[in-house]
């Protein structure tokens, strides 16, 4: 009898556990120091043992410093966002934008759901913030006002904010501005202040100023009450544009698995743009790529094929880290083929990465079709441009088959880490550190700076009266050249 009180005493504690965990709000929870310590040599034996580049601008020894400081400067309990931010000049120092630590699964699921946040979109134009849609019922400012300031905050400090809470790929911007545009209610509540009320002043078109008290609204309700600004449409198209003879192809992922949900077979849709072209005889292709990403190189090497007149090759070269399971692997979704991959595939480990061979079928180059595309080609890009649409954004510059046209991509033109990436659930906090295993390094070589995106050979920022009309800057400029040229 006494043996089976024991039993349910243990089994009632550990209900009790449970409930009184599952009533924590990851908004406030405290972590105690020591955990705190715990999560953060999770996330520097990650970074250490699988990053294939960690130390490109910090030296190892220079990093290490900089990490057992921050584990000094933790001695009082935080929350998991009060350590994202404690950690965030690591993830800096580092210099890797797709290196990053993420909210919990739980706090991810308060912020979807629960937190009230500011109810509106913008546009980062030079270096100032503009108010884009707003993600309501009801319009309370005017179209593409500037943001002079927000709760006292001045528009430029804000910004700076919003940029400092990123990590930058080395020293290109173009990407933090992009990001804060896909998430602004969120990033503002993360890295701003939380608030319930917002007192915005404005500067409208014509030059006068405003003031509007604007309440914040949960992501539940902004879904709600407001109406979806356009049409859904697919991530791959293509647009004929008969005046021209101009083709407009756009590719906004090269995610193969965001294609297959939405039914695109890849190398069908390219083959059948191939015998579209053809049939309506177009002098010219653009090929839109603004905000497309994606993890396989192989995608840009499909893509490029469509114009390829030479022999080709997306990369020269590519290494991982050592190909061993990190310390950490016990925190991580499981990744057993990459390890068992990096072992024949790869060179020995050398000055902490090991290479992949050379002779190795992703590094050889690729005959062009006879069917390619023969005119002539535009590549736009933005600077959520990244990963393989970068790469394809490179090689259609660097071998001279297209000019590029917009904004220099997220992603480093002299290498860049992507990949798959390795997800660890650090222990105490919950947050979720993403690290890429591969380093790329492109065919060619940029012509820009080493440490910035690659280049475009026109460059066409986007301007504030277009987006008071919701008119394409990028666009409408090239067509009008295009037409000019005939």
């Amino acid at each position: 009898m006494r043996t089976r009180n024991y039993r349910l005493l243990a089994a009632s504690t550990v209900l009790v556990s449970s409930w009184a965990t599952a009533q924590l709000d990851p908004l406030t929870t405290m972590v105690n120091p020591e955990q705190l310590r715990e999560d953060l040599e999770v996330v520097r034996r990650s970074v250490e043992q699988v990053h294939p580049d960690p130390y490109r601008y910090q030296p190892v020894e220079q990093l290490g410093m900089r990490f057992d400081s921050v584990a000094a400067s933790i001695r009082e309990p935080m929350t998991a966002e009060d350590f994202m931010r404690a950690v965030r000049p690591l993830f800096h120092a580092i210099g890797s934008a797709e290196t990053r630590l993420l909210p919990s699964a739980a706090l991810q699921q308060a912020y979807a759901h629960q937190v009230k946040l500011i109810p509106f979109t913008v546009a980062v134009i030079n270096g100032r913030l503009y108010v884009d849609e707003e993600l309501k019922g009801f319009r309370s400012l005017p179209t593409a006002a500037e943001l002079l300031k927000v709760n006292g905050r001045s528009g430029a400090e804000i910004l700076a904010l919003l940029r400092k809470a990123q990590v930058p790929e080395g020293a290109d911007t173009t990407l933090l501005d992009r990001r804060i545009e896909q998430d602004f209610p969120l990033m503002y509540r993360r890295s701003v202040e939380a608030a319930d009320r917002f007192v915005v002043e404005y500067r409208d078109l014509s030059g006068a100023t405003g003031q509007r008290e604007i309440f914040a609204l949960t992501k539940d309700e902004m879904r709600q009450s407001r109406r979806p600004k356009g049409l859904q449409v697919q991530p791959w198209r293509l647009e004929a544009i008969p005046a021209t003879r101009t083709a407009w192809l756009t590719l906004s992922t090269f995610n193969a698995a965001a294609l297959l949900e939405q039914r695109i077979n890849p190398e069908r849709f390219l083959s059948d743009v191939l015998g579209a072209l053809r049939k309506s005889e177009a002098a010219t292709l653009v090929i839109d790529v603004r905000g497309a990403g994606g993890e396989d190189p192989g995608m840009a090497e499909a893509v490029f094929s469509l114009i390829a007149q030479q022999p080709f090759r997306v990369l020269k070269s590519m290494y991982v880290r050592s190909g061993r399971v990190p310390d950490s692997y016990r925190y991580a979704e499981p990744a057993p083929e990459f390890f068992a991959s990096a072992e024949g595939a790869y060179m020995p480990e050398h000055n902490g990465r090991r290479v992949l061979k050379a002779d190795d079928p992703r590094l050889e180059k690729l005959e062009p079709a006879a069917t390619a595309f023969q005119g002539k080609v535009y590549v736009v890009c933005n600077g959520s441009t990244t990963g393989a649409a970068a790469a394809f954004v490179m090689m259609a510059k660097r071998t001279g088959r297209a000019r590029t046209v917009g904004e220099e991509t997220g992603s480093n033109a002299a290498s860049f880490c992507g990949g798959r990436k390795m997800h660890f659930t650090l222990p105490n906090t919950g947050c979720v550190l993403h690290v890429p295993m591969t380093c790329f390094v492109p065919e060619g070589t940029p012509s820009g700076p080493l440490d910035r995106g690659e280049m475009p050979t026109y460059g066409v920022p986007p301007r504030v009266q277009d987006l008071a009309q919701g008119r394409d800057t990028v666009r409408e400029a090239l067509l009008n050249l295009v037409a000019e040229m005939q």
